[in-house]
């Protein structure tokens, strides 16, 4: 905005001799940068504030005697400790931050919160108030006749509210850190050498010894450097707690429980450094930096993207590793893995055939719509847990599962500069590819004859009825280019997605449950089965379940898709390239092999690019959450790209065969 804005607020300001904070927000509408100006790093409007208030004395004397009755006897000790703090429980918060956004938080009117909430209302007002030139808010602050935080004396009303601060934010730690869930994170620090417990005592002292006068606010103070290494070792702490989470598993409660504590920890390490006087530092600028941080503290009430980002982050992880570590059995290496890999595939074929004909006889019954998706997806369920229990393969299963084994590698080589980094990962991505290649074919090579069999062989017992009528449409939907095809192949990617989420969460959950030992331990089952059994059955609920529960989901929502397009009037449905391959052979028998070369050739066409829609899509959004989980950037994804397909220049075959090549080293999963 103009200067003129900026000393219309000034003027009206001058002629103001209430507290009320209307005029306040007015100015600091009058300087808040625009969108590109943020852009920029540029807030033109704080320079002209300056310059007015240089070169007028009166303005400067009102804006100050303004400032004071707005903020003077006002309680600071809960703009300090609560905002920013998230509840434990990660929907409670999320629906009070979407509450926020509609209808403002309005704290008490003697706090300092209610200022800043009602005037730095904006989400972006704390990026910006932070950016500011440090020297230039010095400058402010002393135009205004603001003090330094180093000379507020013992007993003043904000040196109260700073300890008072202190305190509560530590007993509040205390109870975090001391939570059962957190605990079973760190069980070799469930005792009384806890470094939370040392912190607590020390900064009890800290305060009564402030209090009192006993204790000096320097830096060098031996009870504050004591307490920068107890935080320090709750700092570690939580990290080792977070790396446990492999061992133990982890949830979304313990996860915020965790995530508070550390930003409790730096709240305290803020408040104590406006406490502290570090004689390297100019107390006038330990002012701004508070006033800075109630700013964005009290902005951050009503983001969403970075509350979800953070409170995901590390269980996205341990759900996309949890699908990694079983990923790392769908990567071939060797001649033989590979030859494996068909063999388990053309299982995998074989059972989906069975599957295409049951659905077909299926959709011949006069049932009613919810009925009819029950029996789709009990087929579809059936069909895919049978794979997974007789060890076959569902080649589009893989790209969930491989995702984040190809994100791990790209995480364990951030230390490595240059191309040399990706060249490792090259070679792994030719090993999925091709392990995805093979599979692909193991599928539809024996999903295709199958079907054609068991086609003849229904025939022969029941009559040719069930595919006269049938053959058509079954022709139809394998056209890429007449039908919805490519969209129906990517819905079936999004579940494939889906269906490796339910698998790393379920897998999560039975690590961070001990449902295992559970199990083996459960007093009912010691009164009816020997310790023998239970551990058989502990061991086969561990090993199987996340499969079990993953593939039966993947049916249902394959089953019921279409039926919940009808209900909706929207063109919902499927396609998936192994059970393309069976309504293939189907339609064939169906049509007696009547078909002219064209539509046989646009057949075989449609097969390879639901698959390929299959692949890309469930493949690219599990990278896509591999990478965020570790907070790896997106921007990767093109040098990456670039050195596969420098390598696939180099060496095509060896993304379809398993070459080898002398000298050459084998990626690490």
């Amino acid at each position: 905005m103009p200067v003129t804005e900026v000393r219309r607020v000034l003027e009206e300001i001058a002629q103001y001799d209430g507290e009320d904070v209307d005029l306040l927000a007015r100015l600091v509408r009058a300087i808040r940068p625009t969108k590109v100006e943020r852009k920029q790093g540029q807030v033109p409007g704080f320079t002209r504030l300056l310059a007015l208030l240089e070169n007028d004395q009166d303005l400067r004397a009102a804006l100050a005697a303004y400032l004071h009755r707005c903020i003077s006897g006002k309680r600071l000790n809960r703009a300090l400790v609560d905002p920013g703090m998230v509840s434990g429980d990660f929907w409670h918060e999320l629906r009070e931050r979407l509450n926020y956004k509609l209808l403002p938080f309005q704290p008490d009117p003697g706090t300092i919160d209610h200022v800043l909430v009602n005037v730095f209302f904006m989400e972006s007002d704390g990026d910006w108030v932070r950016a500011l030139d440090q020297d230039d808010c010095v400058r402010l602050l002393t135009l205004l006749g603001g003090g330094s935080l180093y000379d507020l004396p013992a007993g003043s009303f904000t040196m109260d509210e700073l300890l008072f601060a202190v305190r509560v934010i530590a007993l509040r730690i205390a109870g975090r850190a001391f939570d059962s869930r957190v605990l079973r994170m760190v069980p070799e620090r469930e005792n009384l050498e806890n470094p939370f417990v040392a912190l607590d005592d020390e900064l009890d002292g800290y305060v009564a010894g402030l209090r009192d006068g006993s204790v000096g606010r320097g830096t060098d103070d031996l009870a504050y450097r004591q307490i920068g290494v107890l935080m320090t070792q709750c700092h570690g702490m939580i990290e080792q707690a977070y790396r446990n989470s492999a061992v133990h598993g982890i949830g979304f409660r313990v996860n915020q429980n965790l995530m508070i504590l550390q930003r409790m920890l730096e709240r305290l390490e803020l408040i104590l450094d406006s406490i502290v006087i570090d004689p390297a530092r100019d107390g006038r600028s330990a002012t701004v930096d508070l006033v800075k941080n109630l700013v964005a503290f009290n902005t951050g009430r009503t983001q969403i993207k970075s509350f979800i980002d953070r409170s995901t982050q590390i269980v996205a992880r341990e759900i996309s590793g949890h699908a990694g570590r079983t990923g790392e059995h769908y990567i071939t290496s060797t001649a033989p893995e590979y030859m494996r890999m068909l063999w388990s595939a053309l299982g995998g074929g074989a059972i989906v055939a069975c599957a295409v004909i049951l659905k077909t006889w299926y959709g011949t019954f006069d049932v009613s719509l919810f009925t009819r998706a029950f029996l789709y997806s009990m087929n579809y369920a059936m069909a895919f847990i049978a794979i997974y229990l007789t060890h076959c393969t569902l080649a589009t299963k893989q790209p969930a599962m491989t995702a984040a084994t190809i994100a791990a590698t790209l995480e364990n080589g951030h230390g490595i500069a240059g191309d040399q980094r990706y060249q490792g990962l090259s070679r792994l991505m030719a090993r999925v590819w091709r392990s995805q290649f093979i599979a692909f074919v193991g599928n539809v090579f024996m999903s295709f004859p199958v079907a054609v069999l068991l086609a003849y062989g229904w025939g022969y017992l029941f009559g040719g009825d069930m595919l006269a009528h049938k053959y058509p449409k079954m022709i139809h939907e394998l056209d890429p280019f007449t039908s919805p095809a490519i969209p129906h192949a990517a819905i079936a990617g999004v579940f494939l997605f889906i269906s490796g989420l339910i698998a790393g969460n379920v897998g999560n959950k039975i690590i961070h449950g001990r449902i295992p030992y559970r199990i083996e331990h459960h007093p009912a089952l010691k009164l009816t089965m020997s310790a023998r059994w239970r551990q058989r059955l502990a061991a086969y609920y561990e090993r199987n379940a996340a499969g079990i529960i993953s593939n039966f989901w993947f049916g249902c929502f394959l089953g019921s898709i279409g039926i919940v397009g009808v209900f909706f009037g929207l063109p919902l449905d499927i396609r998936h390239i192994t059970f393309a391959a069976g309504n293939m052979g189907l339609g064939m028998v169906g049509g007696n092999w009547y078909f002219d070369t064209w539509t046989i050739v646009v057949s075989i066409l449609g097969i390879g690019v639901i698959g390929f829609f299959n692949f890309i899509v469930s493949f690219g959004l599990s990278l896509g959450l591999a990478l965020r989980s570790r907070g790896i950037p997106f921007k990767e994804l093109l040098p990456i790209a670039g050195a596969v397909f420098a390598y696939f220049k180099q060496r095509p075959m060896a993304f379809f065969f398993p070459l080898r090549e002398k000298g050459e080293e084998v990626a690490e999963v």
